[in-house]
């Protein structure tokens, strides 16, 4: 049985990448609890608990949402129970953090590409954007999901909707639906996995259903994909399934798993792989030429 590399090899793919102005980090949930976010069972429980502070709900109708095993699914009847008492749920104070439990973002944030994320909360801010005004790099609205962003470094663009506009946050089921199969989204989704090569960071293997999501709505079967990689934990006796696991995602999403140990400080060792990719990487801009493209093809729609 081989053992799994503590800080795995980067993938000479991304390298050039980085160098050539085309990586793209797609950051999920799995990054922001480990700087102390909530899950999605914490996320849906602190939802119902403001449900009864407000006297939306009373504890027996929240027992009786808890009882539901799928935290999407309480968070979806949680919403639209909100959403007919005006709205109170106070979600900034659900995702902010009085101290973070560790420092990971601090070299996410070094990172000197484009970023996307599922996440609502604010946590990514790159180094190289803090100097210019917020709305100039952070996007969260569906008709602010320009293909031209995608090409500039510093961006970060919430494919799900952010904390600061919780009208924007993609959260139930009819909310998912209705966003990937609107007009923006696909679009911008084709661009992103047709001309970049992206890295997810933080999708666990019960979140395939955000790949499902993307590459489904994305209608790529005319398009030249670029690689998929996603960095992923296993313990090193769970060879076996991992090994299976690789053809999948290869065979199913064009993806490749770049795998990491967790027998020793579990899904914390991501702390020191990214922080020493960062150093391995030198980020570029794009051509000139493909920047140009990107905004011609966002004036053509």
């Amino acid at each position: 049985m081989a053992t799994l590399r503590a800080e795995p090899k980067l993938p000479d793919e991304i390298i050039e990448a980085a160098k050539a102005g085309n990586l793209v980090l797609f950051i999920g949930a799995g990054i922001s609890r480990m700087a102390g976010h909530p899950s999605w069972d914490g996320f849906a429980d602190a939802v119902v608990n403001q449900l009864v502070k407000n006297e939306v709900i009373d504890h027996h109708e929240k027992s009786l949402i808890n009882a539901l095993p799928d935290p999407r699914k309480r968070l979806s009847i949680a919403k639209i129970l909100d959403e007919n008492n005006g709205s109170k749920v106070d979600y900034k104070e659900i995702f902010e953090l009085r101290e973070p439990w560790n420092d990971i973002y601090d070299f996410i944030n070094k990172y000197e590409c484009t970023f996307v994320t599922t996440n609502y909360d604010k946590l990514i801010k790159p180094t190289i954007s803090k100097s210019k005004p917020e709305t100039n790099w952070r996007s969260y609205k569906r008709k602010d999901l320009l293909n031209a962003k995608l090409d500039t470094k510093g961006a970060v663009i919430h494919l799900h909707g952010c904390v600061d506009d919780p009208s924007s946050m993609i959260v139930t089921t009819k909310d998912y639906l209705e966003h990937y199969i609107s007009d923006e989204v696909p679009k911008f989704l084709t661009h992103l996995f047709s001309t970049k090569v992206v890295l997810f960071l933080g999708y666990g293997l019960e979140e395939t259903e955000i790949l499902e999501y993307v590459l489904k709505s994305s209608n790529q079967k005319d398009q030249a994909l670029k690689r998929l990689f996603i960095l992923q934990g296993f313990f090193n006796a769970e060879e076996p399934l991992f090994i299976k696991l690789k053809d999948y995602y290869e065979q199913s999403f064009n993806a490749q798993l770049i795998i990491f140990p967790r027998d020793h400080a579990d899904y914390v060792q991501q702390r020191a792989i990214i922080k020493k990719w960062v150093d391995e990487l030198e980020f570029k801009d794009l051509a000139l030429t493909d920047k140009l493209a990107a905004l011609e093809a966002d004036l053509d729609e």
